[in-house]
């Protein structure tokens, strides 16, 4: 099994050279931790004709000491998926070059979703195409992280071995069990558990989750998985993989166990990891 690895603990070069990008954030004590970002992005086709989902680590010019990770899934046949999945790209490209350091990052992920959604269904009516997909997304800012996510790519923050957080999946199954309506169980046996109930260039305006934190940790780490991954993969193996080894080694070991268990019905994996770790000589 061939994994790609598009990124490789990234180094990015700072303003005042090279390295790894270190960023000075607020800590629970009052002097303040310096970071770097150790990030990877890795991708297989799984057992697909085509590769649609995207991803990206991303820095913008006006706010170099900024990352993003992005990861879009493609929904809507061949080339209306890609299509969708790399508007995706080009428009966050764009927007966060745009972003300032001080900027809102609920602003800029509302404009990204909003963007992208109105150019999506303009291009399924001039295109005769039906291009969709799914957003997952971190800002990693000096003194925050945020996220967000609209359809079934997720978001995972990891903190010291657990899942702090996992966003939920803008599913009909997901839909039955937050209502009340079925528990989890028979929610994720029901014939359209899987149908997405929001998607970006769908039939109505999506509406993004957005949530972050204001003091992250060293070691705190966020993943970005498509449902071509994370449906094999259970969330204690998730948290546990994340801090053994380098980022590639990570997600080289999570893509290789969803793999091995899809047994040839494999949909496209994906991945985006971003991990606080020790800036050097810190």
């Amino acid at each position: 099994m061939t994994v790609s690895i598009r990124a490789d603990e990234w180094s990015f070069p700072s303003q005042g050279g090279g390295g790894i990008i270190s960023l000075s954030m607020s800590a629970v004590q009052e002097s303040p931790n310096v970071f770097s970002i150790a990030a990877c992005a890795a991708q297989h086709p799984g057992d697909r004709p085509e590769q649609q989902d995207r991803v990206a680590i991303l820095r913008g010019r006006r706010a170099p000491r900024c990352v993003l990770g992005l990861l879009a899934d493609g929904v809507g046949g061949r080339a209306g998926g890609s299509l969708a999945s790399e508007q995706v790209m080009t428009t966050a490209q764009r927007l966060f070059d745009e972003h300032g350091p001080d900027d809102s990052a609920d602003r800029f992920f509302e404009d990204l979703v909003s963007e992208v959604h109105v150019v999506l269904q303009l291009a399924g009516v001039t295109a005769a195409l039906e291009p969709h997909s799914t957003l997952a997304a971190v800002l990693v800012q000096p003194h925050r992280v945020d996220w967000c996510h609209v359809g079934d790519s997720r978001v995972y923050h990891v903190r010291d071995g657990r899942i702090a957080h996992r966003s939920l999946d803008d599913t009909y199954g997901e839909q039955l069990r937050r209502e009340g309506r079925m528990n989890a169980d028979r929610a994720r046996l029901h014939p359209s558990a899987a149908r997405l109930t929001q998607a970006l260039g769908g039939s109505r305006v999506p509406c993004p989750t957005v949530t972050g934190i204001r003091e992250p940790r060293l070691g705190d780490a966020f993943l970005l998985c498509s449902d071509g991954a994370w449906r094999d993969l259970d969330d204690e193996e998730i948290a546990g993989a994340i801090d053994v080894g380098a980022p590639r080694e990570v997600l080289g070991d999570l893509i290789g166990r969803a793999r091995g268990r899809a047994q040839g019905h494999g949909d496209n994996c994906s991945m985006v990891l971003l991990r606080l770790d020790p800036a050097p000589g810190a």
